[in-house]
């Protein structure tokens, strides 16, 4: 299988693809305000036509690229292009300061690709034996992982949980537009024929991530000023192997850590790093120079933040549970290809999914490539101001929603979402449980309601699976997990204001 996948990849547009995606997501990464949800989103439209492995290869070249070009703000800056690049940016912008940006930028790049490595070949691993695991739940265990899912998003996704869990709500409940699934009535569709279809994904996502974007800073009066900033000069400097191979023990650590919290669903890419920062420092036998520009303070974040990738395609492509709203949308874009992720994903589709999994180790060598080559430009693209690309945006979102049943509605449905998006954002609730509630919410409904039809409407049937059982044990555990942390943060807080 392995061999007829990297067959498979000897396509010059899988390669183009590949160069293209790594490209966009360093220039889009690297830009403040922007990210690879959006970029992502954005581009789904563009791979309409394309054949899946160089399509799906385009987008998580995407995703590959922005984390890293996240570091290049984050180092030259002090400005994180991505949330995950905030730890990146304490001792990578230090190091940057005193004349050796250079030598940071490589430090973060060549940590990244070892981060994306390791959770590529985890990936790999991992997926389908979980996904094998997973061909033996019914209508119940389904049901009892999605419910699980969806509460951990909640309960550990970060913000207040209570916002989350009206965001999940909010998203399930849009889940449900359009016709019932078993018994074919139509539900909240206002009696408009279009929306029997429910609300499509594509144009949702664009809507939430990028047309929201557009509205937001329409609407926002303080102006950006990022191209007056001063750019420390980069100036030409050498990172050795060796000088990385010091570091085996951090860049390991921090990769397992990035690829263990991507697997867990909704927490991202921010916490490893800010986790395997924290660790690098207390396993240092110079920890004063954390802060200062220390080697091991760039490498740490960069690898546990790529290594999230991998990590969480895992549940994404295994089990067709997205873990952050990234994935969500790469979700959305194997759907779009007809490569349904979920237990027969592998089955189905095994030489597509792992020439994609081949395809994601082998596009090292262009991030590196590409990624050295980019680091003189990068002082020019960082100066780029996200509000004169908005109108760039804002055509693409439009052209995106339209072609996906070259309908109106769906153009609708988009600038709807974006609003609402807007609406929401202003209004401090985060969209990623959102998201993953839309799409959670459609597969949730039918696995309970088919487990109940088989049991005659009896809740047994989840009592009698011991599949089932175990999920709900660890619902219960999550549920202990997060107030043992709430009373131990509030016993800290209390404890720093009474001194």
């Amino acid at each position: 299988m392995l061999l007829d996948a990297l067959n498979a990849l000897m396509d010059i547009w899988v390669l183009v693809a590949a160069v293209v995606g790594i490209v966009t997501g360093i220039i889009i990464g690297a830009i403040p305000g922007l990210g690879p949800t959006m970029a992502i989103a954005l581009l789904i439209p563009v791979t309409f036509t394309m054949p899946p492995i160089p399509a799906i290869t385009l987008l998580l070249g995407v995703y590959q690229g922005a984390i890293f070009g996240g570091s290049i703000s984050a180092i030259l800056l002090n400005v994180p292009g991505t949330p995950s690049s905030a730890a990146t940016a304490i001792d990578g912008h230090a190091m940057a300061k005193r004349g050796e940006g250079g030598r940071a930028l490589r430090i973060a790049l060549y940590a990244s690709v070892a981060g994306n490595i390791f959770s590529c070949l985890v990936l790999i691993v991992l997926a389908e034996p979980l996904a094998s695991m997973a061909l033996n739940f019914g209508p119940a265990e389904m049901a009892a992982l999605m419910f699980f899912a969806l509460l951990v998003i909640v309960l550990f996704g970060g913000g207040v949980r209570l916002d989350a869990a009206l965001m999940v709500l909010l998203g399930v409940f849009a889940g449900i537009v359009g016709l019932d699934p078993i018994e074919g009535t139509p539900r909240f569709t206002f009696e408009s024929f279009a929306m029997e279809n429910g609300l499509q994904l594509i144009p949702v996502l664009v809507g939430l991530f990028a047309m929201s974007e557009v509205f937001l800073k329409l609407f926002e009066r303080r102006s950006e000023n990022q191209g007056e900033m001063d750019i420390p000069e980069i100036l030409p400097s050498k990172v050795r192997f060796i000088d990385m191979w010091r570091m085996r023990a951090t860049l390991l650590w921090s990769s397992l850590i990035g690829t263990f919290v991507g697997i867990l669903p909704g927490i991202g890419s921010t916490v490893p790093a800010f986790m395997s920062y924290s660790l690098a420092r207390a396993r240092s036998k110079q920890p004063k120079k954390f802060g200062n520009g220390a080697d091991e303070g760039i490498a740490a974040p960069e690898a546990a933040n790529n290594a999230v990738t991998g990590g969480a395609l895992i549940p994404t492509l295994a089990l067709g549970i997205p873990g952050d709203a990234v994935t969500a949308v790469i979700l959305g874009a194997f759907m779009l290809q007809g490569l349904a992720p979920g237990p027969f994903l592998f089955r189905d589709y095994g030489l597509e999914v792992y020439a994609i999994f081949e395809a994601l180790i082998l596009s090292s060598i262009p991030t590196i490539i590409f990624g050295l080559l980019l680091f003189k430009v990068a002082v020019h693209v960082i100066r780029i101001q996200p509000r004169h690309l908005f109108p760039t945006i804002t055509i693409l979102a439009l052209l995106g929603a339209f072609s996906v049943n070259n309908s109106l509605v769906d153009v609708w449905v988009m600038l709807g979402a974006g609003f609402v998006g807007f609406l929401l954002r202003r209004g401090g609730f985060p969209l990623p449980p959102l998201l993953i509630g839309l799409i959670l919410g459609t597969p949730l409904e039918q696995s309970v309601r088919q487990a109940l039809l088989t049991s005659n409407g009896s809740l047994d049937i989840f009592w009698h699976s011991n599949i089932a059982l175990s999920i709900f044990g660890l619902t219960a555990a999550s549920i202990l997990i997060s107030v043992v942390i709430s009373v131990l943060k509030n016993k800290r807080q209390k404890g720093s204001s009474d001194a």
